[in-house]
């Protein structure tokens, strides 16, 4: 103990002496610095004059030479001074430095658990604020990790298999416990920054408990333009969710959005649990409510699960889906979809299934890969890339090859991928099978969109059967082609519909796209050659081996050969799927498929392409579908889902949409696309609030061809479409809200809700307003408090007489009388 405090007294010491040589040797240098400044002028100026003495007087040269010799000493004195100081400074500073230096603190521990490091995703509700039934905070509860051991034992312990693990974890506990997540690094070859991090990117995953009750609503283009932002608004309202959260108070509903749940003809579309609602308005929330709280059901008779559709019931089939138009075409894809008695494998063999596969093996590859070539098929997930080119230069490649089908059908307002995967998923894996078969691969993947169940249920089911009948493994119909194939579900992130993203999905990781090259078919799954086609591709392969590539391009037009299965949702009278050739024009989809436009609407614009394609106006809907005349427009097929607008969509307001998708979904890899529609979506914000200048809308434009050029992948690239194709056509939009106002009567900073003199007093928009904004007063007029109005429109839906209208707040309409409250007339 004495040697610590000598020791110490020591330091302390050393310090405080070296501290003052520090101190000293500065300033002896600062006060030489000094002297030598005021005595520089006089010595030069001395010998100067010697100099010139010397010059004239002989006898003076010896006082200059003195001179010189004088000052020379002195100069040489200073320097030396200087250099013994300057060495002093900087062993005390030196030692200074040592003395004072305290050790380095040891690395900070790794986190004890997984939960300490898991970044929270804004909205999720933590453990103390789901109070149990008491009333009281609780905390996360305790877990039985039993069924934890199992899934680990069932579905692996390997790095790759994170995401699988994951899903069946949440599909156990409803959440991902962190006791569960501790105890899977425990048992697995994952680690928890591995762990973490694709926990929290992928939107289908909580690490906080859910609610008794999960209500998800689609968000999705045909949701939204039917006004789902509306009824999630109001129903957060309802459940007393606060901002920021996503559980009720009592615990007993969670309520999220999700991207699309593929139920584009039904919407807006809720999830409750595995129950989907269609055509939910604001007036079916109570009921909603209800039903989370466990309560009987206020009106006798109504069954919001099995509510009345105005297109497909909820139980119809993809067949049943299915549009016809006046003239027969031959459908490729969908052919065999009507006379379809089950979604089983026999079923698909009774109508000549796997006979594409039984041909190619009588032939090369390489003539399988110029029979694909000569029918000029091109992607169909978006890209429009020629199938041929990507299959051979797999081909060209040597050793272990993948085939992928990319199923993660993410566009909001496309349904085609899920219904082909529901119907038929057996010529999507048999279109796998040949082109395997043609490129020389060994395994193949199907991924695909966790939102949609019954899509992966059936894929497996049909993988296992053909597994069970030869058509998968070794020695496939007798031949030497083995080819094995796994079905992997994705967790929530558009992004993944990029096939290099995919990838790094399929092998555990986080959804984040790639530079390119290498290319997916030189460096794909675990650095292997790897074939990534869209199923709706896939399941066109079979088609053309059996009937001849001649007969494929006979459809179609001469640069996009073949037909094209389109989903119409939106504000169409029949929403379905569409089969039909290349070159079919929008207004023949819109009008002839699906019947055009509600009577007394105007058909005002088509959304094609998902978020990233483009919004055509109908002054354009003779242009053919194909990628090259879209390509003109500024748009793309994308996946081909179609979203018809009338002229109660108000075009700034969809364009803000999409950038919303967008901005959510994007992975943050690139500046330009984190930032960028970060940036955009502000000033679409707003504009559509009455907000914006003439030089916000300027920077829009700028910007979003800024962003279009400067991101990484085709997310980013394209992400501006929507903006830029609105700005197009439809400017004079953009015009009016710089003005305050929103011609289509949608934003709702920018309108009110008022009754006119047709009202008859009935009261149903007071039942139904959820806020109370309107009192109820039978037989008179009904007036609304602008005050209290949320804008949800559920009184102008209910209201049975059309007396209830939007006006502009920039310009109060002339004709539309107040009502007097003191004195209001009966109406008869």
């Amino acid at each position: 103990m004495m040697a610590l405090d000598l020791k110490s007294r020591f330091m302390q010491i050393a310090t405080i002496a070296s501290c003052l040589l520090l101190v000293g040797s500065l300033v002896l240098l600062l006060v030489d610095h000094v002297q030598w400044l005021s005595n520089y002028s006089a010595a030069e100026n001395a010998l100067q004059e010697a100099e010139a003495a010397a010059q004239l007087d002989s006898a003076a040269n010896d006082r200059f030479e003195q001179l010189v010799e004088t000052q020379t000493a002195d100069s040489l004195r200073l320097k030396r001074r200087e250099r013994v100081l300057g060495i002093a400074a900087l062993v005390a500073a030196g030692a200074f430095l040592l003395l004072v230096r305290r050790p380095a603190p040891a690395k900070p521990p790794l986190p004890r658990t997984l939960a300490e490091c898991m970044p929270q995703r804004s909205g999720e509700t933590t453990p103390a604020e789901i109070p149990d039934s008491a009333g009281e905070p609780s905390t996360q509860p305790s877990i039985d990790l039993q069924p934890l051991r199992e899934i680990v034992a069932r579905e692996g312990r390997e790095s790759h298999r994170l995401i699988p693990l994951l899903l069946a974890i949440q599909a156990e506990y409803r959440y991902l416990p962190q006791a569960a997540l501790d105890e899977l690094c425990r048992l697995t070859e994952i680690t928890p920054a591995q762990l973490a991090g694709v926990a929290s990117f992928y939107t289908k995953f909580r690490t906080k408990p859910c609610g008794k009750h999960l209500v998800q609503m689609c968000r999705g283009t045909a949701c939204h333009v039917a006004g789902a932002d509306r009824v999630l608004e109001e129903m957060r309202r309802a459940f007393g969710i606060a901002p920021g959260r996503d559980t009720d108070p009592t615990g007993q509903a969670t309520v999220n959005s999700v991207g699309c749940l593929g139920c584009c003809s039904l919407a807006p579309a809720v999830q409750v649990d595995d129950k989907i609602l269609a055509n939910v308005k604001v007036e079916d929330l109570p009921e909603i409510v209800d039903y989370c709280h466990d309560k009987p059901k206020k009106r006798s008779g109504y069954l919001p699960f099995r509510k009345p559709t105005e297109s497909h019931s909820l139980e119809a089939t993809s067949a049943e889906m299915l549009l016809d138009s006046e003239q027969s075409v031959a459908r490729i894809v969908t052919g065999a979809w009507e006379t379809t008695k089950a979604e089983t494998l026999e079923e698909y063999e009774r109508q000549g299934g796997f006979a594409a596969l039984a041909k190619c093996l009588q032939h090369t590859p390489e003539e399988i890969l110029d029979e694909i070539d000569h029918s000029g098929l091109r992607g169909r997930g978006g890209g429009g890339f020629p199938a041929a080119q990507k299959w051979r230069l797999v081909s060209l490649q040597s050793g272990e090859k993948f085939v992928v089908a990319n199923g993660d059908e993410g566009d909001p307002g496309a349904f085609m991928d899920r219904s082909i995967m529901e119907t038929a998923p057996a010529s999507v894996l048999e279109g796998m099978l040949v082109a395997a078969y043609a490129v020389g691969a060994s395994r193949g993947v199907v991924y695909v969109r966790n939102e949609y169940p019954l899509a992966v249920r059936r894929m497996r089911e049909t993988v296992d059967r053909m597994r069970e009948k030869g058509y998968l493994g070794d020695g496939i119909l007798g031949s030497r082609f083995a080819f094995a194939i796994d079905v992997v579900e994705g967790a929530g992130a558009f992004i993944c519909g990029e096939e290099t993203a995919l990838l790094q999905s399929v092998m555990g990781h986080r959804g984040t796209p790639r530079r390119r090259p290498p290319f997916p078919a030189e460096s794909g799954l675990w650095e292997r050659p790897t074939l990534v086609n869209n199923v709706e591709t896939l399941a066109c392969v079979p088609w053309i081996v059996c009937h001849g590539s001649e007969a494929f391009a006979t459809f179609g037009t001469a640069g996009s050969p073949g037909t094209k299965v389109f989903s119409l949702a939106g504000k169409v009278q029949r929403g379905g799927l569409v089969e039909a050739p290349m070159g079919t024009t929008i207004r023949e989809l819109v009008e002839q498929y699906g019947g055009g436009v509600a009577p007394g609407r105007r058909f005002k614009a088509v959304q094609i392409g998902g978020p990233s394609g483009g919004c055509l106006p109908a002054e354009l809907a003779d242009t053919p579908v194909d990628y090259e005349s879209l390509r003109e427009l500024n748009a793309i097929m994308g996946s081909g889902g179609l979203v018809v607008l009338d002229d109660t969509d108000c075009m700034v307001d969809v364009a803000r949409y999409f950038l919303e998708f967008t901005q959510h979904e994007s992975c943050g890899h690139c500046t330009f696309c984190r930032i960028g529609t970060r940036k955009l979506l502000d000033l679409l914000e707003k504009l559509c609030a009455g907000k914006a200048k003439r030089r916000d809308l300027e920077e829009i434009e700028t910007l979003a061809h800024s962003v279009a050029q400067g991101s990484l992948c085709g997310l980013g690239k394209t992400a501006p479409n929507p903006v830029l194709t609105t700005l197009r056509y439809f400017r004079d939009e953009y015009e009016a809200h710089l003005e305050g106002r929103c011609p289509a009567g949608r934003c709702k900073a920018l309108i009110e809700y008022r009754v006119t003199q047709d009202c008859v007093g009935c009261t149903l928009c007071a039942q139904h307003c959820p806020v109370a904004a309107i009192e109820p007063t039978p037989y008179r007029q009904h007036w609304i408090d602008t005050e209290m109005c949320t804008c949800c429109d559920a009184c102008r839906t209910t209201c049975p007489e059309n007396a209830i209208d939007t006006f502009s707040t920039a310009k109060p309409p002339s004709n539309t009388v107040t009502p007097n409250l003191r004195k209001q007339p009966q109406l008869v």
